[in-house]
């Protein structure tokens, strides 16, 4: 052993030793002691970054405590290639249009190939411990059959739908999105108060955000409680007359305002006011007007009051109308009727609203509208109770983590949308439509894609829907029945056999363990949960492990602008895979994590502490020694030792990996290094057999605990002083056995 470590050929000598070695990776669904983790199959729009490192590392852990525990694991490594990122960056770098199919299709096969080889090779390099056997991409043939196949299955079962709701379209990105995808955001706006006509020759004040949407007002609406006329004929809310300092000149109950009807200006069309429980009597002036479709609650009013449906704006974010809004973007349109509707807007307020955005995409973050459209949809709007009790099953790590998912699951109040319409880069329905129904293809021509396979769908009389793809989500939410579908087949696959393989599938749910950020719970865990749960009646895992999200050193999170993102490859360069992967197993369940250089630094250093303990092993030829008689700090340490294994062991069950690597790291500098070595060494230069027997078990097995947290370093030391490799030959039971006896 040189005098300090050279991690250029360590990495590379170990690196080919675990590729030629690497069947000890290897899952068997058919031997005992399953150990199994629902892997994040990371998408592949780009490079792997620093959080794809963080999430691995600790799943690599686990993978690799387990194994020496003497559980046959699976670690999957999966691969998410379909969606609407990478359709971008074709056509905005390689300038490729969606127009020309073929081209446009190839390239984006080429682009998710390209980032695959360059996220794998960071994988390897991360040390990760993965079957190599068993790695997938959403984009294989029998992930697409098996994804397909599944909603055929919910479509029989009458849990997938095809109708015609109002959905949420993003303008920008030009496809619908589904509630998982969106979120509000905290802007500024205008609050717009019009006067509005009754045809009683007085006149009610609204207040709305969205002037824009007047072409499809189709109802007004008030709460039922007290009403006032102020001056200029003007009827509002009681509250909103005194907490402005109007002059009340009469009072009204709600029954005696909602009989009257409204003269819409500039479209000239008369409604009807409704009274309803659902008015937010304190918002504005206790009266809003129904666009048909501004926002959720649009939505409800006018399913509950039967109203008539009109779209006002087209799927790019223009006015439909037949005035002068028609072809206005919507912020054009809200400028422009500052003048139209100059003699009735009373007042304009600047405020902060929180507006329905596309969250889920932070280079998009664009408003979102409510379009009408036919699409396919999975039904969960109803079974909010069901999916409540399901969570119930599942543990959280850390427990609190569980209230996103149950806040989300409450607020669930449409179905799931499933369609990307006019998105080319994703799996299509495996569905036909005929004589107005809907009919799914046969198994064996799974998978299908109607826009390519043309010889499948001559057989089948029926119109494809050949301008929609799935929502990406509904490819990785069924990661867990994958995994284990790949173990299954052992590269045999037969679209004929799906009903089998899938049941077979269910015996080996739940899995062990799903681990994954806070930020896609109410996305891929919740669709998950769901889909898996309307699939097989079982929950997906037993344990749910969340983590956070990785910031700067600043605690600001990541982004290119800001010029703050972390390569892990730039770390490996500078330092090692094994200091990267004790900076990650440094952090706690459930909080967000400031990167560290200095806890990188710390871990490269304890890397070359493990060094120079094993360089005085070789200097001074430690091997296999008799044990004699031990003396107190003989036994001192090896009860410190073992109680070390029993109290690591009880840290990586409570997945609190940062507390394992604390304690171990104590004990070797301390206790053993620091303390043990420095009262042994006369004896070890007077050839004392028994000091030599336990600074070789010992260090053995301090070896071997942190092989996990740092497997190169420990892999390349092991195989110098002790031959063989730790996944090769040692489990804990085996050295505990030999030290304590």
């Amino acid at each position: 052993m040189d005098k300090r470590p050279d991690y250029k050929i360590i990495e590379k000598e170990i690196i080919d030793f675990w590729e030629k070695n690497n069947k000890e990776f290897n899952f068997d669904i058919n031997k005992e002691n399953k150990f199994i983790i629902d892997t994040p199959p990371p998408f592949t729009s780009g490079e792997a970054h620093i959080g794809h490192a963080l999430e691995f590392i600790w799943i690599d852990f686990l993978a690799r405590y387990k194994r020496l525990k003497g559980y046959n694991v699976l670690l999957p490594l999966g691969f998410d290639c379909h969606g609407l990122p990478t359709e971008l960056k074709i056509i905005n770098k390689l300038k490729i249009s969606k127009e020309n199919k073929k081209e446009f299709l190839e390239a984006c096969t080429d682009w998710t190939n390209k980032n695959i080889d360059s996220m794998y090779k960071t994988f390897i390099r991360l040390g990760l411990s993965f079957d190599r056997n068993k790695v997938y991409k959403t984009t294989d043939r029998e992930y697409q059959a098996f994804t397909q196949y599944t909603l055929i299955k919910l479509y029989k079962e009458g849990l997938l739908k095809r109708d015609k709701n109002p959905i949420m379209w993003c303008p920008k990105c030009q496809t619908a999105i589904s509630m998982q995808e969106a979120g509000y955001i905290n802007k500024e706006g205008e609050l717009f108060y019009i006067r509005l006509p009754l045809n009683n020759g007085k006149n009610i004040l609204i207040a709305t955000t969205r002037p824009e949407l007047i072409n499809s007002c189709v109802g007004i609406l008030i709460a039922k409680d007290k009403y006032v006329e102020i001056e200029d004929n003007l009827i509002v809310s009681k509250n909103y007359a005194i907490k402005n300092n109007y002059n009340i000149i009469e009072e009204y109950n709600f029954d005696e305002i909602e009989k009257y009807n409204v003269k819409i200006p500039l479209i000239n069309r008369e409604v009807k006011i409704y009274s309803d429980q659902d008015v937010d009597y304190n918002y504005g002036t206790g009266i809003v007007w129904i666009c048909t479709y501004g926002d959720p609650e649009d939505i409800k009013w006018k399913n509950r009051y039967n109203l008539d449906e009109i779209v006002s704006i087209d799927d790019k974010g223009n006015i439909i109308s037949n005035n002068e809004l028609n072809g206005l973007k919507l912020k054009e349109a809200r400028e422009k009727l500052k003048e139209l509707l100059k003699d009735y807007i009373i007042k304009i307020e600047k405020i902060k609203h929180n507006v329905l955005s596309h969250t889920e995409r932070s280079d998009c973050l664009s408003e979102l509208e409510f379009i009408p459209k036919e699409q396919f949809f999975i039904k969960m709007k109803d079974i909010k109770d069901k999916i409540l009790n399901w969570q119930e099953k599942i543990n959280f790590i850390p427990e609190y983590m569980r209230n996103k998912l149950i806040d989300w699951i409450n607020n669930i109040d449409q179905d799931w949308n499933i369609s990307r319409t006019k998105m080319l880069w994703g799996l299509p329905f495996p569905f036909y439509e005929k004589d107005n129904k809907i009919y799914a293809v046969d198994l064996e021509d799974l998978p299908i894609d109607p826009r390519i396979d043309k010889e499948k769908t001559k057989k089948y009389d029926g119109r494809f829907f050949e301008d929609e793809t799935v929502d990406v989500w509904i490819e990785s939410s069924i990661s867990p029945l994958v995994i284990i579908l790949y173990s299954i087949i052992n590269n045999d696959f037969d679209p004929k056999n799906l009903d089998n393989y899938f049941e077979k599938i269910k015996e080996y749910l739940p899995v062990n363990l799903r681990q994954q950020g806070y930020e896609i719970i109410r996305t891929w865990l919740f669709d998950t949960l769901l889909r898996v749960e309307l699939l097989t009646n079982k929950i997906p895992w037993n344990n749910a492990l969340i983590h956070g999200m990785v910031l700067d050193e600043k605690g600001r999170k990541m982004s290119k602008s800001l010029g703050n993102v972390v390569d892990p490859k730039e770390i490996m360069d500078k330092y090692s895979p094994d200091a990267l992967r004790f900076w990650a197993l440094l952090l706690s369940p459930g909080n967000d994590y400031k990167f560290s250089i200095k806890d990188i630094e710390t871990g490269q250093a304890f890397a070359i502490k493990l060094w120079n303990i094993g360089r005085y092993l070789e200097m001074n030829n430690i091997k296999e020694n008799k044990k004699e008689e031990l003396k107190e700090e003989d036994k001192y340490i090896i009860n410190k030792f073992l109680l070390l294994i029993e109290e690591a062991d009880r840290y990586v069950n409570n997945y609190r990996y940062d507390e394992y690597l604390k304690t171990v790291k104590k004990f070797v500098w301390e206790d053993f290094a620091n303390d043990y070595l420095e009262k042994i060494k006369e004896r070890i230069k007077n050839n004392d057999s028994t000091a030599k027997w336990v600074l070789y078990n010992i260090y053995k097995g301090i070896l071997i605990l942190v092989h996990p947290v740092m497997p190169y370093i420990t892999e390349y030391i092991y195989q110098q002083l002790y031959s063989k490799s730790p996944i090769l030959e040692e489990r804990f039971e085996k050295l505990i056995n030999n030290i304590s006896g």
